[in-house]
């Protein structure tokens, strides 16, 4: 063995002794110095290489609750030299004191990290970083106990990676949280583990002089705010036909002190996976349930088949043309069919339950998702602990919903910044419109006529008040899921939350569109109307799902002074209740309109033929028959009262 090679061997026991040395708590932390291949290195034999460790320091135990914990940050082989950074790395010790077996798949496991600092040094961004597995303690009694990770170095918003923007003279890493996915489990927890890690100096063989060790670390606590977020929505009237605005929001308290020190709440960070689903069908008759999901993924253009659904003039699935299905997104007056459906990949019974009081539970339609296996025409979706069918959702996304800021070239990885001062709208009719057009629109069944269900002025970021909190019509003026149960789980979070001197702040992050269209469904075979008419039993619905929805950070802001506060929050999948509208008669203008046409080619032909005048006297005739009858009783009794009176004064 050379003389340096034992020398590196050495110094990399060195380090090790120095890193675990002190318990798992927040402790300086240490670099190696070998340029063996550190990620091939087991991390219980990087723990025993130091003489100072001492296993019975770190049992296993029962918390209840998961926990794990950063031992410590590893800076690997830095230096100033571009031609000696090929081995750098930054590697994280975890102690799982419950044993969780953890997912070892790429991509599964993060850690959020400041990307961005402001002049005065303080972090004013934050990413996530994917951590790669390197390994886990296997040997008997130790199974699981410790995981080591490696930080995957990735181009951030301001064009550099996490080696480019260190500083030689000092290499700051603020950490504040790490996500960890627990094996077949869909959802990471997120491990509040806030420190500042400064490094200066460079371990032998990386400095300017090779054989020195001027490596140091320093730690501080890094502050950060722990949430429990909660999902609601809330969806309006139509604002097309067939169509609704659907706001999906969540909720979470933050402690009144953060508001004292820092100022109002300005800004929230957050990013999730969006998807639109493909179309739902929703039918409380059993024949065409029963029907429909005999051919769940089957592409229907190619066989004949015995149940097809219509849509007022336009046909969701039509065997005569071939296309079996062809269903209209936009649904406009014309009746232009936009897009055509042969498979259908969803298909719910209302179990009994009628079709117009139906709900169909976020619960019931995410276990639908997750479970569903029967078919990958269009590819799998791999996001962080799931793996879902790609035939179940939409290629695309709606234009407004591709505008919203997303992560590379997948718009469906949404991460986006949202200020309290970016108002926005959700009308039920276009507002440029003059009121003669809007009423003629709705005499003619060409727009919805609920425009007091419009919202102007709307903030992302609100903040509840006692006042809200009581008001009688809490869902309409917070927006908010009207159901009693979520009503009631939201003003038990805000009162526990108040108690306890938090604040409860809803955030409103997703304006996305909601269709329900009421069909008619058909036997093919014999011709047999199913359904009597449109919307009796059966509705085709979409909506939009976000999954790993995650709050980043919160910025607060005071006098112009802007502070930001990382987020410890686990991500959550948000799923809206799919809700069926009562149906309104699609004809019911037309019908309006025939009463009024006739009525007024009956007034002409009166006119024409003289008979107008006698029609009015008669019209009056009839409506002051009932006050003449009226007079008529009244006098009857006065005269025979009158008669009475008159027969007792002769008697006496």
């Amino acid at each position: 063995m050379t003389k340096i090679k034992r020398i590196k061997i050495l110094s990399f026991f060195l380090a090790i002794l120095l890193l675990f040395s002190i318990p798992f708590t927040v402790k300086p932390a240490y670099a190696a110095e070998s340029t063996t291949n550190f990620e091939e290195t087991n991390v219980l034999d990087d723990l025993r290489s130091a003489p100072s460790f001492n296993i019975l320091k770190y049992p296993f135990y029962n918390s209840g609750t998961p926990e794990m914990y950063l031992m410590n940050v590893v800076e690997y082989c830095y230096s100033f030299d571009p031609a000696m950074q090929s081995n750098y790395g930054l590697y994280l010790y975890i102690y799982n004191p419950n044993g969780l077996e953890l997912s070892t798949k790429d991509g599964d496991n993060k850690v959020q990290m400041a990307v961005s600092y402001d002049a005065n040094g303080n972090p004013n961004s934050y990413e996530k970083f994917d951590l790669k597995f390197c390994s886990k303690s296997e040997e008997t009694f130790y199974e699981k106990l410790f995981y080591k990770f490696k930080v995957v170095d990735h181009t951030s918003s301001d064009g550099k990676t996490i080696l480019q923007r260190v500083k030689s003279s000092e290499r700051r890493y603020d950490i504040s949280g790490i996500e960890l996915l627990e094996y077949r489990k869909t959802l990471p927890v997120d491990y509040g583990v806030g420190g500042t890690y400064k490094f200066t100096g460079y371990a032998r063989g990386f400095g300017a002089n090779p054989n020195e060790n001027t490596l140091m670390c320093n730690v501080i606590e890094l502050e950060t705010i722990k949430l429990e977020v909660h999902k609601t929505h809330y969806r309006t009237g139509e604002y097309k036909k067939n169509h609704r605005h659907d706001l999906t929001s969540v909720y979470f308290s933050v402690p009144e002190r953060f508001f004292e020190l820092y100022g109002n709440l300005q800004k929230i960070k957050a990013e999730w996976y969006e998807y639109h689903t493909t179309p739902i069908a929703v039918t409380s008759n059993t024949t065409v349930y029963d029907g429909l999901k005999a051919q769940i993924g089957v592409d229907v253009s190619k066989n004949s088949v015995p149940i097809s659904l219509y849509s007022g003039w336009q046909e969701l699935w039509n065997p005569g043309t071939g296309h079996y299905y062809s269903y209209d997104f936009g649904y406009n007056v014309y009746g232009e069919v936009n897009d055509r459906l042969n498979i259908l990949n969803y298909v719910f019974s209302t179990n009994g339950e009628n079709i117009s009081e139906y709900v169909l539970s976020s619960g019931r339609l995410q276990s639908y998702i997750e479970g569903y296996t029967q078919t990958y025409t269009n590819g799998k979706i791999e996001i962080p602990g799931k793996t879902l069918s790609a035939d179940l959702f939409e290629k695309d996304l709606a234009e407004d919903r591709k505008a919203v800021s997303y992560v590379g070239n997948d718009i469906h990885h949404k991460l986006m910044t949202f200020d309290a001062g970016d108002e926005f709208n959700m009308l039920n009719y276009n507002d440029t419109t003059t009121g003669g057009y809007r009423f003629l629109a709705w005499l003619f069944g060409l727009a919805p006529s609920e425009l007091d269900q419009s919202y102007t002025g709307i903030s992302p970021i609100h903040v509840v008040t006692d006042e809200e909190r009581n008001d009688a019509n809490i869902a309409k003026t917070l927006l908010i899921d009207s159901d009693d149960q979520q009503l009631k789980l939201f003003k038990d979070f805000y009162d526990r939350e108040k108690e306890n001197g938090n604040r409860t702040v809803l955030f409103r992050f997703a304006q996305t569109d909601y269709s329900a269209i009421p069909v008619m469904a058909y036997n093919e075979h014999t011709g047999k109307n199913l359904s009597g008419n449109y919307g009796n039993d059966t509705f085709v619905v979409q909506e939009s799902v976000f999954l790993n929805f995650d709050i980043i950070e919160l910025t607060f802001a005071r006098d112009g002074v802007y502070t930001v506060i990382p987020v410890v929050s686990s991500p959550i999948d948000i799923y809206n209740d799919i809700t069926i509208p009562k149906v309104e008669d699609p004809y019911a203008w037309l019908k309006i309109l025939i009463i009024v046409l006739l009525a007024i080619l009956l007034i002409i032909f009166l006119w024409v033929t003289g008979l107008l005048p006698l029609v009015i006297k008669g019209i009056v005739w009839l409506i002051l028959l009932p006050f003449r009858l009226i007079i008529w009783l009244f006098k009857a009794i006065f005269k025979k009262r009158k008669k009475k009176d008159k027969n007792e004064n002769k008697e006496s």
